[in-house]
């Protein structure tokens, strides 16, 4: 059970309530938003930003939520990511090696998929990644993608931390994209 309560729909200001009622799904996330009306849009937005205009591919974008969440125990996000990650091509394989926090990598994982594994552990479990593991990256994904992978860690780092701050219950929607 949250531990703050949801805010009433009907109750948000306006833009907040606009944004919410255009959401063909109502996640519980957002509706927690709903208590900073000057926040909830450019959160919402930013992650938008993330899923729907990153050059990062989308495997690799959602290994990286997958390996966050699994780090920071937010099932919360691994409820409404597995579905997601399957849906972009990833394989059982890389989710598996993903949720799998307490074992080494696996040599099976491709070079991106291992990179983007040790960059989350590494950002996660240590507020920065590695000169010499930026510099790798680096040179497999270039300066672009590699922003753009920094800015999906940090972003779903505080996605998790605000939903297990708050306690955000599941919502068992009927999401599956």
């Amino acid at each position: 059970m949250a531990r703050i309560p949801f805010p009433n729909p009907e109750d948000l200001d306006s833009k907040t309530k606009e944004l919410y009622d255009v959401m063909p799904v109502k996640l519980n996330l957002a509706l927690m938003l709903g208590h900073s009306s000057s926040l909830a849009r450019p959160f919402l937005k930013l992650g938008s930003s993330i899923l729907l205009n990153s050059k990062l591919a989308p495997t690799l974008r959602e290994l990286a939520i997958l390996r966050v969440a699994s780090l920071t125990g937010s099932q919360y996000e691994l409820y409404h990511h597995i579905p997601i990650a399957k849906s972009t091509g990833l394989s059982e394989f890389s989710i598996e090696a993903a949720l799998n926090v307490d074992k080494d990598l696996d040599p099976g994982l491709s070079r991106k998929e291992a990179l983007t594994l040790r960059l989350a552990d590494e950002i996660v479990n240590q507020s920065s990644a590695s000169e010499s593991l930026v510099a790798e990256c680096l040179g497999e994904f270039g300066e672009e993608t590699l922003v753009e992978l920094v800015i999906s860690i940090g972003y779903y780092m505080m996605v998790s931390r605000f939903l297990l701050t708050f306690d955000v219950d599941l919502d068992y929607s009927e999401f599956v994209p």
